[in-house]
C-alpha cells in the first residue's frame, strides 16, 4: 500500500477544529493512519525538511512558519493516497484552491494552506525516513485510534474564524496596513479556538502570517 507523510502546520493545528477536521476527512476517504504525533518542530528539521527550497528567497519563511506552533504529523496509507491527498488539500496556493478544497475551505492566504503532504512516492520514502530519524515519529498499532480520539475531541465544535481571519488579512492587504494592531487582530482570533496551545505559539503564528501580510503589500506597491 502507498503511504504519505501529511502534516497539518501550524495554522491548522492551533485552529483545533480545522485540524480536526482535516483528519477527519481523510479518514472518511478510507485511507489508514500508522503513525500520528503531535509536536513542535525543531529549526534543524525544518531546515532538512524543506532543503530543496534552501535557495529560495522564501526559504527563511518557511522555516519560520512550520516552526512557529506544533503540528500534527501522521502517516496515511491507502491505494492512490499520495494524489489523493493532494486532490483533497487543494491547489498549494490558497488563492488558487477550489472552494470546495480544504485549503479552499480553511487556507487563509497564499503559503498559509493548512497542510504539506508529499508529492510522490519517493518523496514520501524520504520524508517518512527524516521524520522518523529526526522527528521521533513512530509507527505504531494505536496511531488511528489516537488521530481519532483527537477528530473526537475537536471536530464537533462549532469553532471556525476562519472567514475573520481572512477578513483581518485581506483589509491590512488592501489598506497597506501593517504592524502590531494587524497582529493583535490575529493573535485575538487564533486564540479562539487554541485550546492547550501556549500564548509564545499564537503570537509567533500570528508573527508568521503578518510576514506574509507585509510581503503581499510590497508586491501591490
Amino acid at each position: 500500500m502507498e503511504q504519505s507523510l501529511v502534516i497539518v502546520k501550524p495554522d491548522g493545528t492551533l485552529r483545533r477544529r480545522v485540524g480536526a477536521l482535516v483528519i477527519k476527512i481523510l479518514l472518511d476517504k478510507g485511507y489508514k493512519i500508522r503513525a500520528f504525533k503531535e509536536m513542535k518542530v525543531p529549526r534543524s528539521l525544518a531546515e532538512k525538511h524543506y532543503d530543496i527550497h534552501k535557495e529560495r528567497p522564501f526559504f527563511p519563511w518557511l522555516v519560520q512558519f512550520i516552526t512557529s506552533g506544533r503540528v500534527l504529523v501522521m502517516v496515511f496509507e491507502g491505494e492512490d493516497v499520495i494524489q489523493g491527498i493532494r486532490d483533497a488539500l487543494g491547489a498549494t496556493f490558497v488563492e488558487k484552491a477550489s472552494p470546495d478544497s480544504l485549503r479552499g475551505k480553511y487556507g487563509l492566504i497564499a503559503g498559509v494552506n493548512i497542510a504539506h503532504a508529499s508529492d510522490s512516492p519517493d518523496t514520501a520514502k524520504n520524508e517518512i525516513q527524516l521524520w522518523t530519524e529526526h522527528g521521533g515519529l513512530e509507527f505504531s498499532e494505536d496511531a488511528e485510534e489516537r488521530a481519532r480520539e483527537y477528530v473526537q475531541k475537536y471536530a464537533d465544535s462549532d469553532a471556525d474564524y476562519t472567514e475573520e481571519l481572512r477578513s483581518v488579512i485581506h483589509e491590512a492587504i488592501s489598506k497597506e496596513k501593517t504592524g502590531h494592531e494587524v497582529v493583535e487582530s490575529l493573535k485575538r482570533l487564533l486564540s479562539k479556538d487554541a485550546e492547550g496551545i501556549e500564548e509564545q505559539e499564537i503570537e509567533a503564528l500570528a508573527s508568521a502570517i503578518h510576514a506574509t501580510i507585509e510581503e503581499q503589500v510590497e508586491k501591490a506597491k
